[in-house]
């Protein structure tokens, strides 16, 4: 009991951070209740569809390449005592992403404001670039291991929009506005950076070429997992009926919510996993990999088994009695985010270890074997089809993943 204890005060980081990104997550759902109680139903679909787009494009116009911070910034930090060469090369290119970007918005914006049913394209480019910063810093905590303020950055945020929410009233436009200012209050936290680490311009064409070629692996994986859900929705569509898609999604975003939190792991540990690897510190590897990974998979297992056996209340709760169908979707789903909490431990070797590729084509491959499956599985079990599809093809994928990276880790562990 007393080594128990002992392994837990020792990483009372780990569980600080834990602890306030699950804050965030309460935050956003107390947030997104006092918003649905105001809006209109209507008006709540204008703004659901204009999170969407932000989604989207923050998705494909930026995120794809922020973890190089994480990976890159943190084993230059190693070798370097700085990030220079990491933090110039990332502005090149997202500074070329967001030209593209910005030109397409300014092309298309009676378009976009048509699809949002909404003149907000504006003020949703305003949002993009105020969003670009925040990850700016947000990567560069965690590769410098300062993973608390990362995390307290991101309830500030959310602290800001919660408390603009019950102070003043809003409509759609106000309620966008209201994030650009919370998210924009933050770059406070710009004085938290160490002059040392970003400093005048400094090329490295080698490193500048292995950033981006680990980038544009990204967004490779990153355009399959997007349209993991893009898929089942479409099939559920097409072969069933818009109530349908309805009740899945219910259950799936509230899956996807729990799943991805899965990446909270890998983004606290990524920095000190690459200087593991980068100082074959077989030690830490295999205190990690052999002591860390099954404690931590331990505690969320027990977590998720407690979610599923109160889904029932959990979902009448959050939904109503007309989403009582989505409480086995949801169950079969949570099976899968089980194996997610596994794979993520593999993400991160493939990540510190220069196998991106191998990686994004699991991704890739997971996406195209999910679509198959939906299209398989709805006809046989109806609207729980594509939850199997789903989650089987994550399972297949982790097999995949453990296969490749098990006896390599065995490997990089023995001293």
């Amino acid at each position: 009991m007393f080594r128990l204890i002992e392994y837990f005060r020792k990483r009372q980081n780990f569980i600080i951070y834990v602890s306030l990104r699950v804050l965030v997550m309460a935050l956003s759902l107390i947030t997104n209740i006092f918003i649905v109680r105001k809006l209109s139903v209507n008006d709540y679909g204008i703004f659901s569809v204009a999170l969407m787009f932000i989604g989207l494009i923050t998705t494909f116009g930026f995120s794809w390449s922020s973890s190089s911070i994480l990976y890159f910034g943190s084993r230059e930090k190693l070798k370097r005592g700085n990030l220079n060469q990491t933090f110039w090369a990332r502005n090149i290119i997202i500074a070329a992403s967001l030209v593209i970007t910005t030109i397409l918005f300014i092309v298309f914006r009676n378009q976009i404001n048509s699809y949002i049913g909404f003149e907000v394209s504006f003020l949703i480019l305003i949002w993009l670039y105020v969003s670009v910063a925040e990850d700016y810093l947000n990567q560069y905590f965690l590769a410098i291991k300062k993973q608390l303020l990362s995390s307290l950055l991101s309830v500030t945020a959310k602290v800001i929009y919660l408390g603009l929410i019950l102070l003043f009233s809003f409509d759609i436009k106000t309620l966008i506005i209201m994030n650009i200012i919370s998210h924009a209050t933050v770059l406070l936290y710009i004085l938290g950076i160490n002059k040392r680490d970003v400093g005048k311009f400094e090329f490295d064409k080698n490193w500048f070429k292995e950033i981006l070629n680990f980038s544009l692996w990204q967004l490779f994986g990153f355009s399959g997992l997007y349209l993991i859900n893009f898929g089942d929705t479409s099939v559920i569509k097409y072969f069933m009926t818009t109530e349908d898609v309805g009740l899945y999604n219910a259950a799936y975003k509230l899956f996807d919510a729990i799943a991805n939190f899965a990446f909270v792991i890998s983004s606290y540990y990524a920095g000190s996993v690459s200087q593991y690897f980068e100082k074959t510190e077989h030690k830490n590897i295999k205190s990690f990999f052999y002591r860390d990974r099954i404690i931590i998979f331990g505690l969320s297992t027990a977590l998720h088994i407690a979610v599923m056996v109160f889904s029932k209340p959990i979902i009448l709760l959050l939904y109503g009695e007309k989403y009582i169908d989505s409480i086995l979707i949801f169950n079969v789903l949570m099976i899968g985010s089980i194996f997610r909490y596994l794979s993520v431990f593999y993400m991160l070797y493939f990540n510190t270890n220069r196998k991106h590729k191998l990686q994004q084509n699991i991704n890739i491959f997971r996406a195209i074997l999910n679509l198959v499956l939906d299209i398989i599985f709805i006809k046989m079990f109806g609207l729980v089809g594509p939850a199997i599809g789903t989650t089987v093809a994550m399972i297949l994928t982790f097999i995949i993943s453990a296969f490749y990276c098990e006896k390599r880790i065995k490997i990089a562990s023995e001293a």
